[in-house]
């Protein structure tokens, strides 16, 4: 009834909290336009980027430490980590200011309070606080939204540039406030260098196999704004980009569910109560759900689109359709790597992605040689060749249990 009653809780809060950028879509749309919003994603994917550089998954193995080791020494491993930020922060911001790139260090500063804000986010989630996990994820969208169109209407000029900045703000202040929160239940108990370094090897051990991973996922999800940026014009990044934008809603709510089952799925593995055999089922039934969202957007006419979103932004539809069944498709492969998430199979994981990296990046360039319409084929080739792949690695790991 528990894990019901969180689900509920992440899943209202997570729709509530997202569902604020969504109904800021229409206004970023008129407000920075079809290029503007081609040029903030393209911005966007930098931002991306960077969190990968910064965070080395702290979120993930704070949430592996702290099933498998508790949370006696949480504080360690959670501060060595925000250490471990700060500096690898600071060399991209050397690497800004070297090469003059404002805006980039506005993406760079931001990308740390990110990391700080997801680590924050883990240890809520850990320890199954549902309540206090929703309130930070409301603060940070509220605020980010709130900023933006103070920004966006005081100032008529570097639109893009004053939207990132509320993104920073909003960062900044919600990680800050959550920290504080966090620490003022936490217990204070000092460690030894010899204990941080021991937690830094550890966030390396951890994270480290997981980069290859995690740029595998960015290459997937970004490098296709980065080759239309520069192949097509920022008109045609914009329709793409916020064709993808919609069927990122549908990822929100996928999100929001996996984030709330993740905490018994582990749970259940740990009792032995489900097997590989279980989740492999699981992930083939998921299939059948694929196609449903994708033909939900068919039925609805262009002109609606067009209404919400403005008149520069007729196209959109058909890229939405075409990046809803890529986003279906995450189902399947959520189920499959949560189970070697949890054997901390991270190698396994970055192997599968690097070999379905490589088919979508060939799929890619070979696309984008064509014509921008059939780019977004990339994504759903990429996301259907790493299920197969998952499913021979988690049958590999299942038989040695």
């Amino acid at each position: 009834m528990k894990a019901i009653k969180d689900s509920i809780i992440y899943l209202g809060g997570e729709l509530l909290a997202k569902s604020v950028p969504i109904f800021l879509l229409p206004y970023l749309s008129r407000q920075l336009g079809v290029e503007g919003f081609g040029e903030l994603s393209y911005y966007q994917t930098y931002l991306a980027l960077f969190v990968i550089l910064v965070s080395l998954s702290q979120e993930g193995a704070i949430a592996r430490y702290f099933y498998f080791y508790g949370k006696r020494s949480l504080n360690l491993v959670m501060h060595t980590g925000y250490a471990y930020t700060f500096l690898v922060g600071s060399i991209i911001l050397i690497g800004c200011w070297l090469s003059g790139s404002e805006i980039m260090a506005y993406l760079a500063i931001s990308a740390i309070f990110q990391s700080f804000l997801n680590v924050q986010l883990s240890v809520r989630q850990c320890q199954k606080q549902a309540i206090p996990y929703v309130i930070i994820q409301i603060c940070s969208t509220f605020t980010s939204a709130l900023l933006t169109i103070f920004l966006l209407e005081y100032y008529k000029e570097d639109l893009v540039e004053k939207r990132i900045l509320a993104i920073l703000v909003s960062n900044f202040l919600v990680s800050l406030i959550a920290y504080l929160f966090y620490a003022k239940t936490a217990r204070g108990k000092s460690f030894s260098l010899r204990q941080h370094k021991t937690a830094l090897w550890y966030l390396i051990g951890f994270g480290a196999p997981l980069i290859l991973h995690h740029i595998s996922l960015f290459l997937k999800g970004q490098l296709d704004r980065i080759f239309i940026y520069h192949q097509y014009s920022e008109a045609d990044l914009g329709l793409y980009a916020m064709g993808a934008q919609i069927a990122a809603i549908l990822m929100i709510v996928i999100q929001a569910v996996n984030k709330a089952l993740i905490p018994y799925l582990f749970e259940a593995l740990k009792k032995q109560k489900i097997n590989v055999k279980q989740i492999q089922r699981w992930a083939f039934y998921s299939l059948a759900l694929v196609p449903i969202p994708a033909l939900v957007m068919l039925i609805i006419p262009e002109s609606v689109i067009s209404w919400l979103l403005g008149a520069q932004f007729i196209g959109t539809k058909y890229y939405a359709v075409l990046f809803l069944v890529a986003t279906m498709l995450v189902i399947p492969y959520l189920i499959l790597v949560n189970y070697l998430f949890y054997y901390g199979k991270n190698k396994l994981i970055s192997i599968c992605s690097i070999l379905s990296t490589v088919i979508y990046l060939v799929s890619l360039i070979l696309l984008t040689l064509t014509d921008i319409q059939y780019i977004p084929y990339a994504s759903i080739i990429g996301a259907l060749a790493i299920l197969p792949i998952l499913y021979f690695m988690t049958n590999k790991v299942g038989k040695t249990l």
